[in-house]
């Protein structure tokens, strides 16, 4: 895959299909490929999808000093400046969705639509679940249901042998780890300006649905869709109901 240096990073990307912009931010730990292959593929019909590593993941370059999201909503909007791409629509999900509400405030000049997945406002108004196994690596359990996990499993195997190994890991896991813990934009969510979809999965144990609730109530005129019987990695299992959700409000 292509890397193109972005102030001190070398940013390991992706670009699949053409027309207007997608850019896609994932979450703590992940990388690109945590997408799964389907859902980019269905999205790259319709739209230019950008995909990248965030610092600290994937093959994108390791930070020498901590950080915080909106630093990392620097990163993705440096990012688009450097593909020359001055204006995208961005989907994040989970510490990808709280990188995209730093963009939304942050760079509203570079944003034409806000897709928040799984994510949460942080501070005092938000409730998380048990994230534990983001940590010790346990993931199936918390991305998917277990009826999703017991029809699944030799998929679902393969999937983790490919991605794990591009998972953040040590200091990196912990400076990503510590930058999630520190957003807050309980009180700002009012001052997004872009039109706004909120996805969840209803059964998410990580960040809980009530979550998403809650941005669709604070973002002024926001959009919400709630994938049923989807839990955190809804991406994965559900790509066809996300992909039409997403594709139907960028039209």
């Amino acid at each position: 895959m292509p890397q193109i240096t972005v102030g001190n990073l070398d940013i390991n990307y992706q670009i699949q299909g053409s027309g207007d912009p997608l850019l896609m931010i994932i979450g703590l730990s992940f990388s690109l490929l945590d997408w799964g292959t389907t859902l980019p593929e269905l999205l790259s019909k319709h739209y230019k999808v950008i995909l990248f590593d965030n610092r600290d993941a994937g093959e994108t370059s390791r930070s020498t000093q901590p950080y915080t999201i909106a630093q990392m909503a620097e990163d993705a909007a440096n990012l688009l400046d450097a593909l020359g791409e001055p204006r995208a629509s961005v989907f994040g999900v989970s510490m990808g969705g709280m990188i995209a509400q730093h963009f939304a405030l942050n760079h509203a000049n570079k944003l034409d639509k806000l897709i928040l997945g799984c994510t949460a406002a942080g501070g005092t108004c938000s409730e998380f679940g048990d994230v534990s196994g983001l940590l010790t690596g346990n993931l199936l359990d918390l991305l998917f249901t277990p009826g999703f996990i017991s029809s699944h499993q030799p998929k679902l195997t393969e999937f983790i042998q490919t991605t794990a190994p591009f998972h953040s890991q040590g200091e990196a896991l912990k400076r990503q780890f510590d930058a999630m813990r520190s957003h807050d934009t309980c009180n700002l969510l009012s001052n997004i300006t872009a039109p706004t979809l909120v996805i969840t999965g209803d059964r998410d144990p990580v960040i809980l649905p009530q979550n998403s609730d809650f941005l669709a109530r604070k973002i002024p005129g926001a959009q919400q869709v709630t994938i049923t019987d989807a839990s955190h990695g809804f991406c994965f299992s559900h790509p066809d109901a996300t992909a039409t959700a997403i594709i139907d409000f960028l039209k």
